[in-house]
């Protein structure tokens, strides 16, 4: 039994006929006859009863057939894998980000890019930047996203934006009448700091330090997202990436920009000698025209 002789008996369920198959598969009558024969032959089944010049399918015949449509929906599936492989890479997608990132933009980067690439099976893991930097190195995602950069011979980074943070203010606080917030209109109130170890928590306080200014450092948080939470509930105030202030903006909070400004830094990481990949290079041009919103922001 060969794929030939299955490709004519198919072609035959499906047409009706010899000659219709022969036709399709573009050789003679005679070779479908043939081909047949010799799968009835292989095979020790009759698959077909000959009256009158008409075939028509034996209960053997009814059956293998539904084996065979079963193998050959297999096969289209591989031909139609081939096909997304050869137009858009693997056809998966894995990211991994921040959380600053991974909560509200990277979905909404999803959205736009299922427009382009609707048949692609997409993977987001919210991690945090030492997992995404380490997931990357290992070749676990095809991108990460990031804001601290650890140094590593086996990631590459392609900065992405660095933006001024805002302050978030509770619901109703008496500083939310103003325009723009200032380190003095901080003293003496509750502050939710970042966690120690985020480079934009030592850019916050050195601000204050150096002006002398004191607030009630009253919690504290790795996660923007946290930090935003906290303000929502009248904890305290906040400084946030303006990314993570975006995804809060209609739960109640007020946000403003600060002066001076205390920057927050975005990279995306990939793989040392990673292949070229449409999807990732997608992935990322869709990434910075949405970034090219907040740069624009005064």
């Amino acid at each position: 039994m060969n794929l030939r002789q299955i490709e004519a008996f198919r072609v035959i369920m499906l047409r009706g006929s010899m000659t219709a198959a022969a036709h399709e598969l573009h050789t003679s009558q005679p070779s479908i006859s043939r081909l047949i024969a010799e799968l009835e032959a292989s095979t020790e089944l009759k698959l077909f009863e000959r009256k009158a010049g008409r075939l028509t399918p034996t209960d053997e015949g009814l059956t293998f057939y539904r084996e065979v449509e079963r193998s050959f929906l297999g096969l289209e599936s591989l031909a139609q894998a081939a096909k997304d492989i050869r137009c858009f890479g693997t056809g998966r997608l894995r990211i991994a980000a921040m959380p600053a990132m991974a909560l509200g933009f990277v979905p909404k980067v999803i959205k736009l890019f299922r427009e382009q690439f609707p048949n692609v099976t997409i993977s987001l893991q919210m991690r945090s930047e030492a997992t995404v930097t380490r997931w990357t190195s290992s070749h676990y995602c095809d991108i990460g996203f990031v804001a601290n950069i650890v140094g590593s011979p086996s990631i590459e980074v392609h900065h992405l934006y660095t933006l001024p943070g805002m302050c978030a203010l509770p619901p109703g606080h008496r500083l939310a009448q103003r325009e723009v917030i200032v380190p003095q209109d901080l003293e003496g109130e509750p502050f939710i700091s970042l966690a120690i170890e985020d480079g934009a928590r030592a850019r916050v306080d050195r601000v204050f330090e150096r002006l002398g200014v004191r607030r009630q450092l009253a919690f504290e948080s790795p996660y923007g997202a946290t930090i935003c939470a906290l303000v929502g509930q009248g904890l305290g105030i906040g400084i946030v990436n303006p990314i993570v202030a975006d995804d809060y903006r209609h739960a109640g909070i007020v946000f403003r920009p600060f002066k001076p400004e205390i920057v927050f830094h975005g990279n995306a990481l990939f793989p040392t000698h990673h292949q070229t990949n449409v999807l990732v290079d997608g992935f990322l041009r869709i990434v910075r025209e949405e970034l090219q919103r907040y740069e624009a922001e005064p």
